[in-house]
């Protein structure tokens, strides 16, 4: 499926904590061979059927690998309560404790979070583009594993995690320094969405070492899991750090191993360059919360 050198990147990744995860876009499930690739999890594509799903999951079961799969709500007026429903739906046709249902950090999505992790439903949050907008998800995910706790239920094969999309935001930052900065040799293109991963992964660290966490992490709860999405070859060795995942298909892990192997990890301390690489933009006029705004809005489909 993929070269021995993209072979060995993924067991890089995973050596430093990173799960190597397939964007998946084929109507016909994934088989085994993903799990021999070293993937650890698949992301299906929208509409995929419930046999694929089924199939993807069993796959990946033996190794402890997850499949994200989209729930599906036509209506943009859809309440907390639609989601938590298609949830269900989709939780019930596919029938795998290793099945994410992926909701969008919407308003109405993060208000389905806790209500389907209490009911044992596992999460991916998809489109988080903002540090605030993962505030409100993580929050929501504790919550709702706090309520799964409460009912005894086994947390220990409960999943839940945040998409957070770097290279769009990248590609919406670039395009307004090219429209008002040193144009396509500005130092600053392709550094918020790095920038905003950095601070997104330092709020979790911070999260984790506060009582609630651990709390759920003596009843057994796993992490929060932590997805980068939209990558290209360059984020690859650029985003290193324990319990996070790339989402990326085999194309973008050949290239990543063309460039060449990993630098160790390139999240943990760097929240202060972060910071100053946000500050920076935001003085030539380049508001990174703004730009995450819009490409949030094009991911939900109302601009």
């Amino acid at each position: 499926m993929i070269s021995a050198e993209a072979e060995d990147l993924l067991g890089e990744l995973a050596s430093e904590g990173v799960a190597p995860w397939l964007a998946w876009s084929s109507p016909e499930p994934p088989g085994p061979d993903v799990v021999r690739c070293g993937f650890a999890g698949v992301r299906m594509p929208p509409g995929a059927s419930l046999s694929a799903v089924r199939a993807a999951c069993t796959a990946l079961s033996e190794a402890g690998g997850s499949v994200a799969v989209a729930a599906v709500v036509f209506d943009r007026a859809a309440g907390p309560d639609d989601w938590v429903a298609a949830a269900r739906v989709l939780g019930g046709g596919v029938d795998r404790p290793n099945l994410l249902v992926s909701i969008p950090a919407t308003k109405a999505g993060i208000g389905a979070i806790a209500d389907c992790l209490a009911e044992g439903i596992g999460v991916d949050s998809t489109s988080v583009v903002s540090l605030g907008q993962y505030r409100e998800v993580l929050d929501a995910q504790l919550t709702g594993l706090e309520r799964a706790l409460a009912k005894r239920a086994d947390l220990g094969s409960l999943v839940a995690s945040a998409s957070c999309e770097v290279g769009p935001l990248d590609s919406e930052v670039n395009a307004l320094l090219d429209g008002i900065a040193a144009g396509t040799g500005h130092d600053l293109r392709d550094t918020a969405g790095l920038a905003t991963a950095r601070l997104v992964y330092r709020l979790r660290e911070q999260w984790l070492a506060g009582k609630r966490w651990q709390d759920l992490r003596a009843g057994r709860a796993r992490a929060p899991l932590l997805l980068w999405t939209g990558t290209t070859p360059v984020h690859v060795p650029a985003l290193v750090g324990g319990n996070t995942g790339h989402v990326m298909s085999a194309e973008t892990a050949e290239a990543a191993a063309r460039q060449g192997g990993l630098r160790g990890d390139t999240l943990l301390g760097r929240h202060e360059q972060a910071a100053e690489t946000i500050g920076r933009l935001a003085e030539l006029g380049v508001p990174v919360d703004a730009a995450a705004a819009a490409v949030h809005g094009r991911l939900n489909g109302h601009e």
